[in-house]
């Protein structure tokens, strides 16, 4: 073997070394999540990750197993659409990916392992990414660059809660690789087929489901887009780039985009108050980024570990180059982070589109956490090349200031164990307290070491000592930030006694019509009657329908239980009483303590018994407002199932479509099949009537009268009815998402655009360079 072969064998295993390295740290970080032994296996904490995401997956995977996808969702909210609420994920590569795998190997179910190997396979493509961007974007020593990906990928932020919110975690995961290609398009000559994957990461960020998280992403890559093109390139250029991004990127994706925009314009988020939209950390949580798990409910989502801190404040001290874009991203996220709880988030809140729609402000820790890693691997960077005297001396005064605080922070130690064993102080108030301010002494004391070895080091051990470095921040960052989220292995869906007789009534005595469905009323975890078969009148979607939620809020309590057909209560009340204090008729099947307390299982015997979940109403009243309909549905004698209120607005479309506006047919209704998003109903009525369904309105329901369509208008705000002309009728109703149909077509066009674009670039690139592969993408000309 030549001696040139050897040395490039040996630079690509030095290429790979990293990686593996990463890959190692990330399975010592993951192994008792991932352990197949009982009696080390932990898992992420139940909540969210199971009852929320899990949940889901469970509920998608059985539509997929019974040949449908699942655009709908019947035992939700009355009817829910699942496929556009970015939280079901359905349309994330990898989720679609495990699941039709799930179905191809003959899984029952989808399992807890399946979603806990997705996360954490997710940290590590946010660490490889990070390694990626520092080593071949920003062009860092490789020891530099693991060094950030460490920091980056196991920082307080991605190990901490949003592991337990997989859309959070997911999305965030792809911004070290747009940053990557954003990178080498700007610096690239042919740059068509950087845009290309730009788009295409732009794409898979957002349909990994957390709209915030992405907004987030988008921009800090615009930001990182404009600071490193405004100098390279002509702004007309850099705006053609943008716009080629961003066109492709929403083409792309188009079918979860369309969805999503719709049903976010018409969800609860769509008028979240300023209050509500503002809230993050308090000042004093600016503690996490020192020492660890003390104040902040959500583990120590600004910590990336002593050593990153200091080597990043070494990176602004010595003023390398393109330190102070990260030093900009990291102080406005970290400002922005606070939301209302300090001045800046308001200048956000009404100048930059998108951030009246989120909430919870602490999630820019995301932008903060990722730039404080890119400064640290700068720093180290800087330190692993030969030093001026000035750095050498300013080393050494650094070692110094941190040596006296290192010693403080000891003796601050030494007080608080002195404090606990004598009982001065209760270990109960500051559990751990002791522990952490320890791993604060070693984090200081090893930063002490490591400057002061550097300042006096020669050449030839800098890849020993960039091996501490990092070796000091795996040691930190793994004993802060290991068992945050964890628990011990339990069973995500343990049968509940309260749930079980309900069950058992279903399945034993199938409906007629529609099937009951369960109110639950804070006895049981969110999704649980869903996750087991049985329809709920709610669910456990931080984001719904807004007219919907305003019905289940607003309509009287026994109203609205009659309406959507609820035969089963699960509640922490001793009596079916409703709020407004009518007895319903009860009888108990089940009662049981619950962690939140005293909870029962009423099966409700309310008349008639033999309701399918459809009528025919009697009266038909237009209202001008939502406000006025709830308030008439409050007034005395108020007869459910006789009278219906409408919207003004709906009356033309009622006129169209029977050459009428009053409806005051009676008659009888009838359920003669249905299925997800689909039911067939049987009516016969003396003259132009409204029917009306136990089910959620959705603009995308579709009707058919003897074959023709017929527009279904929401009833009493959150119901959906139909317009029927006299006499015997039969109405199909169908949920046909024509906002995910026309984002599917776009999609795949957008898909075929960027594959020709790909290709007419590489054929380009060969044209000119004919079939050598020397040449490549550097350079920085316009050219495509």
């Amino acid at each position: 073997m030549s001696e040139a072969h050897r040395r490039t064998l040996a630079q690509r295993a030095g290429g790979f070394a990293p990686i593996a390295v990463l890959v190692g740290l990330w399975f010592l970080f993951f192994w008792r999540v991932l352990a197949a032994d009982p009696s080390a296996r932990l898992t992420f904490q139940q909540g969210d990750f199971t009852l929320q995401f899990l949940a889901y997956r469970q509920m998608a995977f059985r539509q997929l197993r019974e040949g449908r996808f699942p655009v709908f969702e019947e035992c939700l909210y009355a009817g829910y659409p699942f496929q556009a609420d970015p939280q079901s994920q359905m349309l994330y590569p990898p989720v679609l990916g495990i699941m039709l795998l799930g179905r191809a190997l003959g899984w029952e179910t989808y399992p807890l392992a399946a979603l806990e190997w997705e996360a954490a396979l997710h940290v590590l493509w946010a660490a490889l990414g990070m390694y990626a961007f520092l080593w071949r974007g920003l062009a860092l020593h490789r020891l530099a660059a693991l060094f950030g990906a460490l920091a980056f990928g196991f920082s307080g932020f991605i190990t901490g809660y949003p592991i337990l919110q997989t859309g959070i975690l997911e999305t965030a995961a792809w911004l070290p690789w747009m940053l990557l290609v954003v990178r080498r398009m700007v610096q690239a000559q042919r740059w068509v087929p950087y845009a290309v994957a730009a788009a295409w990461i732009l794409a898979f960020a957002f349909a990994a489901g957390h709209p915030q998280t992405f907004a987030l992403v988008l921009y800090a890559s615009i930001f990182a887009f404009l600071a490193w093109g405004y100098r390279a390139l002509d702004w007309r250029l850099l705006a053609m780039r943008g716009v080629v991004i961003g066109a492709l990127a929403a083409g792309i994706s188009a079918a979860q985009l369309l969805p999503t925009f719709a049903y976010m314009l018409a969800s609860t988020r769509a008028s979240l108050s300023f209050v509500e939209s503002t809230g993050g950390f308090v000042l004093r949580d600016l503690a996490l980024l020192v020492l660890t798990g003390v104040l902040n409910a959500f583990g120590q989502p600004l910590y990336v570990g002593i050593i990153t801190l200091v080597l990043a404040a070494l990176a602004v001290a010595l003023r390398l180059r393109q330190v102070w874009m990260w030093l900009v991203l990291a102080l406005v996220a970290l400002a922005f982070s606070f939301g209302s709880n300090a001045f800046a988030f308001e200048v956000a809140y009404w100048l930059v589109p998108g951030y009246r729609l989120f909430r919870s402000q602490e999630r820019h820790a995301f932008l903060f956490v990722f730039a404080a890693s890119a400064l640290g691997a700068m720093g180290l960077d800087a330190l692993l090349a030969p030093l001026l005297v000035r750095v050498r001396a300013l080393l050494q005064a650094w070692a110094s200031q941190l040596w006296s605080w290192a010693t403080g922070v000891f003796v601050v130690f030494l007080a608080v164990l002195f404090a606990v064993q004598g009982k001065l102080l209760d270990a109960q108030t500051l559990p751990g307290f002791e522990n952490r301010l320890m791993l604060l002494v070693i984090g200081i004391a090893g930063a002490t070491v490591l400057l002061r070895w550097r300042a006096d080091l020669g050449k030839t051990a800098r890849a020993v000592w960039g091996s501490a470095a990092i070796a000091l921040l795996v040691f930190d960052v793994f004993t802060a930030n290991r068992d945050v989220v964890t628990q011990p292995y339990a069973d995500p869906f343990p049968s509940s006694p309260l749930l079980k007789p309900v069950l058992e009534l279903v399945q034993a005595s199938p409906a007629r019509g529609f099937v009951p469905r369960v109110y639950n009323h804070y006895g049981l975890p969110l999704n649980y009657a869903c996750v087991f078969g049985a329809n709920e009148v709610g669910g456990g979607s931080p984001i719904a329908l807004a007219h919907y939620k305003a019905y289940l809020e607003r309509a009287p309590e026994g109203v609205m239980i009659r309406q959507l057909n609820v035969r089963y209560a699960v509640t922490w009340r001793g009596a079916m009483q409703t709020r407004e204090g009518e007895m319903l008729p009860w009888f108990l099947l089940a009662r049981a303590q619950m962690p939140q307390g005293e909870a029962s299982t009423y099966r409700l015997d309310w008349q008639p018994l033999d309701f399918e979940g459809v009528w025919v109403a009697n009266e038909v009243r237009p209202a001008a407002s939502a406000d006025a309909i709830f308030e008439a549905m409050h007034a005395p004698g108020y007869d459910p199932f006789r009278i219906a209120f409408i919207f003004e607005h709906d009356l033309p479309h009622v006129r169209a479509a029977l050459g009428a506006t009053t409806l005051r047919g009676r008659g009888s209704a009838a359920v003669e099949g249905h299925a997800p998003g689909y039911a067939k109903i049987a009516v016969n009525v003396d003259a132009p009537a409204l029917l009306v369904l136990s089910k959620a309105y959705h603009w995308n329901w579709v009707a058919l009268v003897d074959g023709r369509e017929v527009r279904p208008i929401p009833v009493n705000v959150g119901l959906l009815g139909v317009p029927i002309p006299a006499g015997a009728r039969s109405i199909e109703l169908s949920y046909r998402p024509l906002d995910f149909h026309i984002g599917l077509g776009t999609s795949a066009l957008s898909v075929l655009t960027s594959v020709i674009l790909l290709f007419s670039a590489i054929f380009a690139r060969r044209s000119r360079y004919g079939s050598s592969t020397t040449g490549g993408f550097g350079g920085a000309s316009a050219t495509m």
